[in-house]
């Protein structure tokens, strides 16, 4: 089955909503083994919905809308929905008990434009919304199934849940196939070189693997088709074996696992200690680091300073002959007498202000010191991000 779903809200074509309804419900499908090629987003205008409507029908066997079934004027989904397949709206009697179910719970009076939740095309199965006014609608029409969800999160969550997945499972009968994935994680390599040595892997039908760049990072999406949960798993397993026996030395870990949360996991595998020294990056670094479980087993000290005067505060003595970064990380694990010092430095206009901040991060280990300069391009907050990421890459290659 081929699916395209539509979400109506100028909130959030203009930006002021994020629509964390779109993630659950393209959730929802792949579990189902549904197919999902087009997502669409139209504003409160029933023109533009009607088109969206049309244009979904032509390519999906279920299209279903997910918002604009209030009472108010620019609510429309209703509408457009009998304008793009040429029906009628009507009074639903199940629609109503519905919608004045939630004002006699409350015991308050109706108001008149609620009416308009009540209305429904002919031969609308109605759906039961036991959070809100707005109740859903599921149309058969010719060969395609039409369902409208509320917009309002907690609403569309609960009728996707309890209504949609029932229905569409009722729908699909015994044969349904079920879409899984896995993302594999690097770091410490770029998306055109994983391009390069996976090669022929990128180019496979099922399971599918593709590449994503993010900050310091490549994400690699393992995605497999089958008749069973059981199935799809070995499928990702053995694309996943021949990824890692390519890039196995590049990945940190996978699906919801962090860097931040990986270079934790190996300071206490190994039972080592850190400590660190932040001049520009506001105690980022050390924050990420202690945002899990255990954090203070491995976590001893943090030294967090504007762009200089570190050394000074912290009676450390800086050989004017090394790079700043390098003296501090080496000085602050002897004071802090852990295993490993890192330290993150601006250099050149640091980065704070907008444009670019040159940077520094080294880190100590023993009788080791790794450097690494970097010129970031960016916002304050994207510069930072992108200094302590590259920061815990190097932390994490130091410690593999």
């Amino acid at each position: 089955m081929k699916s395209e779903i539509i979400f109506t809200g100028t909130e959030l074509i203009l930006g002021q909503s994020l629509n964390t309804n779109a993630q659950y419900l393209q959730q929802a499908l792949a579990a189902l083994g549904i197919d999902l090629y087009f997502q669409v987003t139209v504003g409160d205008n029933l023109k533009r919905l009607v088109e969206a409507i049309l244009q979904a029908s032509a390519r999906a066997d279920l299209v279903i809308v997910g918002g604009g079934l209030g009472p108010t004027e620019d609510d429309v989904s209703r509408e457009a929905l009998a304008e793009a397949l040429g029906l009628t709206l009507e009074e639903n009697p199940e629609a109503r008990l519905v919608t004045e179910r939630f004002f006699k719970a409350r015991g308050i009076e109706m108001p008149q434009n609620n009416l308009k939740q009540t209305l429904a095309p002919p031969g609308g199965m109605i759906l039961d919304n036991p959070v809100g006014t707005a109740p859903g609608l599921a149309l058969e029409h010719g060969s395609r199934l039409y369902i409208l969800l509320p917009g309002p999160p907690g609403e569309f969550k609960t009728m996707v849940d309890g209504k949609v997945i029932p229905l569409l499972k009722k729908r699909l009968g015994p044969g349904v196939s079920v879409i899984k994935s896995r993302v594999l994680k690097l770091c410490g390599i770029g998306e055109s070189r994983v391009d390069e040595i996976l090669g022929p892997l990128l180019r496979g039908k099922n399971p599918t693997l593709a590449p994503t760049a993010m900050f310091s990072e490549v994400h690699l999406r393992i995605t497999s088709k089958a008749s069973s949960h059981e199935q799809a798993d070995a499928m990702i397993d053995g694309m996943d074996r021949r990824v890692r026996e390519l890039l196995g030395q590049h990945i940190y870990g996978k699906d919801g696992e962090t860097l931040p949360e990986a270079v934790g996991n190996l300071l206490a595998e190994k039972k080592l200690t850190l400590a660190a020294a932040e001049t520009c990056s506001g105690g980022y670094l050390s924050h990420l680091i202690t945002s899990f479980p255990g954090g203070a087993e491995y976590f001893k000290f943090a030294a967090v300073s504007g762009y200089c005067g570190m050394e000074r505060h912290l009676g450390l003595k800086i050989d004017p002959r090394k790079k700043p970064a390098e003296a501090l990380a080496r000085n602050i694990r002897e004071m802090a007498e852990t295993d490993i010092g890192i330290a993150i430095t601006g250099e050149g206009g640091g980065l704070y202000p907008a444009g670019q901040g040159n940077i520094t991060i080294a880190t100590s280990f023993k009788d080791r010191t790794l450097s690494r300069d970097l010129a970031l391009w960016g916002e304050g907050a994207e510069l930072r991000q992108r200094a302590v990421q590259t920061c815990l890459v190097l932390l994490w290659r130091t410690l593999k």
